[in-house]
């Protein structure tokens, strides 16, 4: 199973790799590559993921939300209360 790492490096940058731990040791599948900034930081787990999918079957445990919007056109007001409101959908 494939696990994302986050190395400090020698010069102050964040190294990205993929790894996969045996026993008490660590394997380098893939070093994808280092940076400074978090914007940049980010971008490289994202490779890092992008990576594992490619390379094996293997599911996320908390994937990324895709959608947050809840669509009401199909739902219906039941009732109101002080702790929000109430909809059914059909």
């Amino acid at each position: 199973m494939y696990s994302i790492r986050k190395v400090k490096t020698g010069s102050g940058s964040i190294a990205i790799q993929v790894v996969h731990y045996i026993g008490h040791r660590v394997k380098i599948a893939k070093h994808i590559g280092s940076a400074k900034d978090n914007l940049e930081i980010r971008l490289l787990r994202r490779k890092a993921n992008e990576w594992i999918d490619e390379q094996t079957s293997q599911t996320h445990l908390f994937p990324d939300q895709k959608q947050r919007i809840l669509i009401v056109d199909r739902g219906e007001c039941i009732g109101v209360t002080h702790i929000g409101l109430l909809i059914s959908f059909l």
